[in-house]
């Protein structure tokens, strides 16, 4: 590959590691790492409030990135489908992080909407069960006048034990109705009472959505008080606080929800995987260069030979390798009269052999 194109895909291996580190600080920030900050004076006159721990995190993770794309890219490391889906595995974090930013600024009301609704869930749900629950009350002391008032229109008539008239008996249901209907009369506008606090409850429900999370605990707060009364009439426990979760794990619980999800949350996760990993899906789908005629003969492979036998070592050598006698010596430099020779040593003649050996195979071959 030309020096251009490398170029090109380390241009946009920068550009995406910028985008992709600025991403992943905005989201630490937003959730899991907002402090500590560091007050920095910016050219406009406003000072960012920078989270230490989220841009060293955002930092090391670009750059190890970086350093992986770029390993591949120069051929240090193999690029084959085990090796993108390591990449993935090890570019998840910043993936995830992606995905949250692009979430919520494709959707900039999501987390607003999604705190509200989540809030707002919790407290129908106790005002529908505590309105349940309060109505089957009122409903039971109802049919307990209803069936006392029988008792004594039975025992009127003459339905019952004693003839027809408002005898004793008569007069026995008559009190016992009296005093049921003094006794439930309580109860029922104990529960009326409370059906009434539900109807303010609703008006809450129904006002104007809020538009800040402060605005979000603030209703909370107001429900609360509310729905106490409701919930010691009706006897149904009072849900606890509801916590505002943090943005990244409001959008992977969005994200996760099948029956939600849509085009524009595959798109989305799409669009975060590329930032980390699309230029080096590129970068594979770039075709290799094609070689030239005399570089595919050069890099052919060389026919194989057959190996001969190497010949036995040849016996006339050894005669000089010999050890000699100091007489010996003494004679050739009798004859030589100039030279000076001296005796080999006994250990020296093997290793000496075996290497006269092998030049002699070797000429031979």
């Amino acid at each position: 590959m030309g020096i251009i194109v490398r170029s090109l895909f380390v241009l946009a291996v920068v550009l995406l590691g910028i985008v992709s580190m600025w991403t992943t600080y905005t989201s630490l920030h937003d959730s899991i790492l907002p402090e500590p900050t560091v007050g920095i004076p910016l050219p406009n006159g406003v000072v960012w409030q920078c989270s230490v721990m989220a841009l060293g995190m955002s930092v090391a993770i670009g750059i190890m990135l970086f350093a992986l794309k770029v390993a591949v890219i120069q051929g240090e490391k193999r690029l084959s489908i085990p090796g993108v889906a390591g990449m993935t595995i090890v570019a998840f974090i910043s993936i995830a992080f992606n995905l949250d930013v692009l979430y919520r600024t494709a959707d900039r009301d999501f987390f607003l909407r999604y705190s509200n609704d989540r809030m707002r869930s919790v407290y129908e749900e106790f005002l529908s069960k505590a309105t349940a629950d309060l109505s089957k009350k009122k409903t039971g002391l109802l049919q307990d006048i209803a069936k006392q008032q029988g008792e004594l229109a039975a025992e009127v008539k003459g339905l019952r034990r004693a003839p027809s008239g408002y005898g004793n008996l008569a007069k026995n249901e008559d009190y016992k109705l009296t005093v049921l209907e003094k006794t439930a009369q309580v109860e029922l506008d104990a529960v009326d009472a409370a059906l009434s606090t539900k109807e303010k409850a609703d008006v809450i429900l129904r006002g104007t959505p809020p538009a800040t999370l402060d605005e979000v605990d603030a209703m909370q707060g107001q429900l609360r008080v509310e729905c106490k009364d409701l919930a010691s009439a009706s006897g149904v426990r009072l849900p606890d606080v509801v916590r505002l979760e943090n943005p990244l794990f409001a959008v992977f619980a969005k994200l996760f929800d099948w029956h939600t999800v849509g085009f524009k949350e595959i798109f989305l996760m799409i669009i975060a995987f590329l930032m980390d990993l699309g230029d080096i899906i590129g970068y594979a789908l770039v075709p290799n260069r094609q070689k030239r005629q005399d570089e595919r003969e050069y890099d052919a492979p060389l026919p194989k030979r057959a190996l001969r036998p190497l010949p036995a070592p040849s016996d006339n050598l050894l005669p000089i390798l010999e050890p000699s006698t100091p007489q010996e010596h003494e004679d050739e430099g009798g004859k030589d009269g100039d030279e000076e020779s001296f005796p080999m040593p006994a250990e020296n003649i093997a290793p000496l052999a075996a290497s006269a050996a092998r030049r002699q195979r070797l000429r031979i071959w």
